[in-house]
């Protein structure tokens, strides 16, 4: 997967799952420490620069749009912010993965192995945590009526570059 090493999803705090190789920074400098966020800083990955006091050095890494802004394949990777489903004309926003109600659900909570794999957590984002099943991004809704349904998020294709800086 391209995400992660090339470029980060800053829908995953600003980059702390970046772990990627580069190692200089964006101005060039060799860098003491691998390009990482592990406190997850609004800088994004960075490093400490050789010969200079500790001050975060931002690596230049760019950030990824594929799976943020639009969905590829089964939407397994997909990160955006799309909460919310269109049933017969009306919006419906999504029930967060944290919770059971309206709808009780036991095999999608935000456990440690839904957090890294599908992107689940204490939120109402659109996701798809049963490739096995469904094809694309879908959330359980707030709609007593509804219990789940597919998300509108836009699928990759070349219109979209894979990075933006």
């Amino acid at each position: 997967m391209i995400a992660n090493f090339f470029c980060y999803k800053d829908t995953e705090g600003h980059g702390s799952q970046f772990s990627g190789y580069q190692t200089k920074d964006y101005l060039g400098r060799q860098c003491r420490t691998q390009c990482r966020n592990y406190d997850g800083e609004e800088i994004g990955p960075h490093c400490e620069v050789a010969g200079h006091v500790y001050l975060p050095s931002p690596c230049g890494i760019p950030k990824c749009v594929w799976d943020v802004k639009c969905s590829a394949g089964s939407g397994v990777g997909y990160r955006g912010n799309v909460n919310s489903v269109e049933d017969l004309g009306m919006k419906i926003p999504c029930q967060s993965w944290s919770s059971n109600y309206p709808h009780h659900h036991s095999d999608f909570h935000p456990t440690s192995k839904n957090v890294e794999y599908f992107g689940l957590g204490k939120h109402n984002y659109c996701r798809n945590p049963d490739p096995e099943e469904l094809s694309e991004p879908w959330c359980y809704t707030t709609s007593e009526w509804v219990r789940w349904q597919y998300c509108i998020v836009p699928k990759c294709t070349d219109a979209f570059p894979y990075f933006e800086h």
